[in-house]
């Protein structure tokens, strides 16, 4: 159940991703790295929001495999939802 709150984060991060890519009419490169940057935040947020991340005790592994689960459920949604 501990992981689920990655993916769900992912989910909904896909909205606001395209959200602000569109806002600040983003396109290529610039999308990339907005993608990059909103995962990075919405990781961090899920890390303590599932209490494995405390401001204490930063742990850059924890962080790197909740990166990779937002960014991954995020692109998974983009795809699905894109195919429609």
């Amino acid at each position: 159940m501990e992981q689920a709150i990655y993916w769900l984060v992912g989910a909904v991060g896909m909205p606001l991703i395209n959200w602000l890519k569109n806002r600040f009419k983003l396109a290529e490169q610039a999308a990339i790295w907005l993608t990059l940057l909103v995962s990075v935040l919405l990781a961090a947020a899920a890390l303590l929001l599932s209490q494995e991340l405390s401001w204490a005790d930063f742990n850059g592994e924890n962080m790197l495999a909740a990166l990779g689960q937002v960014l991954a459920a995020a692109t998974l949604a983009y795809k699905l939802l894109r195919g429609k």
